[in-house]
């Protein structure tokens, strides 16, 4: 399998995607066609040219992170496959595109160490010996970039707040609304630590 967006690169052709969802998740996703971008690599920065996008400093940025609406869980959605979903099957994004920053250094308002599992696709926490538990058995596996992601700052129009650290299975999982989602230890996500504040287009 070769590498893709810093991910070994499942069967299939990610191209032949076709994005769908069901009802709002606190506004709709736009711009889903926009690139994996870094400026490094002279991509595409969502609605700027690498030109522009250099002479501003951005950082290097991923997007095609969604919300499930089964697990209330962040995952990777720029696959054909969906990973696993601690409520059974593939999960079932909905809402906004997220676009997050990678490859750069921790702030006090900024935390390192988020990772995409591959097994179940899932952003979960890596700076603890323990692994977390992953939806498709034994604990989280690493690969790919390692996401640096903005706390306890404002929210914005393009940047959503109560994005939480689930303590039990270690995955991003969204705390904004009364049900808290479902884990892969069994029954609802427990947050701990920071608010965290994520960018979308």
């Amino acid at each position: 399998m070769g590498l893709q967006n810093g991910f070994t690169t499942p069967p299939g052709d990610p191209s032949a995607f076709a994005p769908s969802s069901r009802r709002a998740f606190l506004g709709r996703a736009a711009g889903v066609g926009a690139g994996i971008v870094g400026v490094a690599a002279a991509a595409t920065l969502v609605g700027t040219s690498a030109a522009t996008a250099a002479s501003q400093g951005a950082q290097a940025v991923q997007e095609k992170w969604r919300y499930c609406q089964k697990c209330s869980s962040l995952f990777y959605w720029g696959y054909p496959s969906h990973g696993v979903c601690p409520s059974g099957g593939a999960h079932s994004a909905e809402g906004y595109n997220f676009v997050l920053p990678y490859g750069v250094g921790e702030t006090s308002t900024a935390q390192a160490d988020w990772r995409y599992c591959q097994k179940c696709y899932s952003m979960f926490f890596w700076g603890y010996p323990d692994k977390g538990y992953c939806a498709a058995g034994g604990a989280h596996s690493a690969q790919g970039y390692t996401f640096v992601l903005p706390h306890d700052v404002p929210g914005t129009a393009t940047r959503q707040r109560d994005w939480r650290y689930c303590q039990r299975c270690r995955v991003m999982f969204f705390w904004g609304y009364p049900d808290k989602g479902y884990c892969a230890l069994g029954g609802a996500h427990s947050a701990q630590g920071y608010n965290f504040v994520l960018p979308h287009v």
